[in-house]
């Protein structure tokens, strides 16, 4: 169980993580954010790993396959995650990233695209899934029809796209990972590799882009401000989060990690930041029933199953 117990500490980080960075990236250039985020956590991990007496890391680049796509959807997944947060209220945003991912296993599955043992579901978590695909939809439809917090139409419709690509692909990239701690790859190994895509994309962009983010990259200033918040809200949940890929199936991670929206607007209603319509307070309210119910019938099991 101390899997889930992972997972559930990464959930709760995660949600001072979204609240944080949505702000950041209001009044920052987003290359220059992902930068300095990505780059603290791989520098942080990367030593953990080179410090580990097993030197796990050999394993990471010998399955070049798992390494190079590990990579290209965790690249894809946070660049469109933190662009989605430009332009959808932070709870829309995490209550689509979070849900995409049981869907896209059970996709996944239907489409015969096997990567790791994803686990099974019962039939209860496939009807609460069932009915949280629903809430997503009716969430989506609130925001492109403009009566959520956000802008609305277009600006809705393009953060829609980006945070559903971003839910699918981080999904698949913690497959490739699970492949990684199967071989014997630890989770700092792993942390310490999975980001070398973001950071080639985010250099490349900062590079070709404008000279304002480039200079805000360089800046002392971006770095002391950043740096802080991406260690204890990134670097460690992202930890968590390994620990926990390693140790349960895939299923049961995203699973629990459908929780996230629940967290989020407990923070997001504590602190005086959430900016929700009724139309999709009511919408996330439900999803969080269904996902409390599902993550509840989860744990369950785990404990069946150890018994």
């Amino acid at each position: 169980m101390t899997g889930p117990i992972f997972i559930l500490a990464f959930v709760v980080l995660a949600a001072f993580r979204d609240v944080f960075f949505a702000e950041a990236l209001r009044s920052a250039p987003l290359f220059t954010v992902a930068f300095i985020a990505f780059a603290t956590c791989t520098a942080a991990f990367l030593l953990v790993a080179l410090c580990e007496p097993a030197r796990t890391l050999r394993i990471v680049f010998a399955d070049r396959r798992s390494f190079v796509l590990m990579n290209l959807f965790t690249a894809c997944a946070w660049l469109c995650y933190f662009q989605s947060l430009r332009t959808l209220e932070p709870a829309v945003a995490n209550v689509l990233h979070a849900g995409i991912g049981p869907l896209t296993i059970m996709g996944m599955a239907a489409l015969g695209w096997h990567i790791v043992d994803a686990g099974a579901m019962t039939r209860i978590e496939t009807l609460c899934q069932g009915a949280m695909a629903l809430c997503l939809a009716g969430l989506t439809a609130l925001a492109l029809a403009g009566l959520s917090a956000g802008p609305g139409r277009m600006p809705a419709l393009v953060g829609c796209v980006f945070v559903v690509i971003s839910g699918a692909a981080i999904t698949i990239a913690t497959l490739y990972a699970k492949r990684l701690h199967e071989a014997g790859a630890s989770a700092a190994a792993v942390v310490g590799t999975r980001f070398l895509g973001v950071l080639l994309a985010a250099s490349a962009a900062l590079s070709l882009g404008p000279a304002q983010a480039r200079a805000a990259a360089a800046s002392s200033a971006a770095w002391v401000a950043l740096v802080p918040a991406a260690f204890v809200l990134m670097a460690v949940p992202i930890y968590f989060n390994q620990i926990g890929v390693k140790r349960a199936s895939p299923t049961t991670v995203r699973v629990l990690l459908a929780l996230g929206p629940v967290v989020l607007v407990v923070l997001q209603t504590a602190v005086g930041g959430l900016a929700l319509s009724g139309h999709s307070l009511v919408g996330v309210l439900v999803y969080s029933a269904i996902a409390i119910g599902a993550a509840l019938a989860r744990l369950a099991g785990l404990r069946q199953a150890i018994a």
